[in-house]
């Protein structure tokens, strides 16, 4: 997540006799990685240019390395997530921050993992509060590579998710339960369903999320402490960091 854009500020000076023209510049930060090879290193709201858009994005400055965007963070059910409609999926909601519910937005995400050629999705997911869940303060997370999402006209589609299985160290995902499955699905929302099977919205309540036939993992599904966590459809209350 490198690219770096040139702004500047024009003045004035003389040079003898003649006006000269000089132009101080300097390099914009594209990204939290940006801002963290600067010196940067506390948490918190950062102003970001890619291809010369202005966002303000959360930066997470101390897990792995330092220097994550973080697009989506999820505490509790007090945000339901899943009933959002497409424009609030695309402009982003929420209060940004470590101890709240946000979404960044999927245009600043589509921005974001197309401006470098392997951009890495950091996911971690932390036990929920179901009383029969076998696994309640566990803590799971991956990284996964080549993540690319589509613009806006092709539904942001999901176009790269990879996951390297034969150097994999995390623990968030089997081979039969991965969010890699979503690739070449498109978002959908509850005013926008461009999954097959519109009952995965309208009734599963799996949206906002890249569905296709459903998902095996759709982390802005609906927050429920469910009686049966056998049927949470890989429904997790935690999930940060691009």
């Amino acid at each position: 997540m490198r690219d770096g854009h040139i702004t500047g500020d024009r003045s004035t000076t003389d040079c003898d006799e003649e006006k000269c023209f000089v132009c101080e510049t300097r390099v914009a930060m594209s990204d939290c990685a940006d801002w963290y090879e600067a010196g940067y290193k506390k948490d918190g709201e950062y102003r970001i240019i890619v291809k010369g858009k202005p966002y303000t994005v959360y930066c997470d400055m101390h897990t792995a390395g330092g220097g994550w965007v973080v697009f989506q963070r999820r505490i509790d059910g007090s945000d339901s997530f899943w009933d959002h409609n497409w424009t609030e999926y695309r402009n982003g909601f929420g209060k940004m921050g470590l101890n709240s519910n946000f979404w960044l937005g999927n245009e600043a995400l589509y921005q974001l993992t197309n401006k470098d050629s392997d951009v890495i999705l950091r996911v971690e997911m932390r036990g929920d509060r179901t009383p029969k869940a076998k696994n309640p303060n566990g803590y799971w997370w991956n990284h996964y590579f080549k993540f690319r999402v589509g613009p806006e006209e092709t539904n942001y589609t999901l176009e790269r998710l990879r996951l390297d299985w034969k150097h994999n160290e995390g623990n968030a995902s089997t081979a039969w339960y991965d969010i890699t499955y979503s690739v070449g699905a498109k978002f959908s929302t509850i005013d926008r369903i461009n999954d097959p099977r519109p009952n995965c919205v309208t009734e599963y309540r799996m949206g906002g999320w890249w569905l296709r036939y459903c998902a095996l993992a759709t982390l802005n599904g609906a927050y429920e402490l469910s009686k049966d966590p056998s049927r949470e459809y890989g429904r997790f209350s935690s999930f940060s960091n691009l």
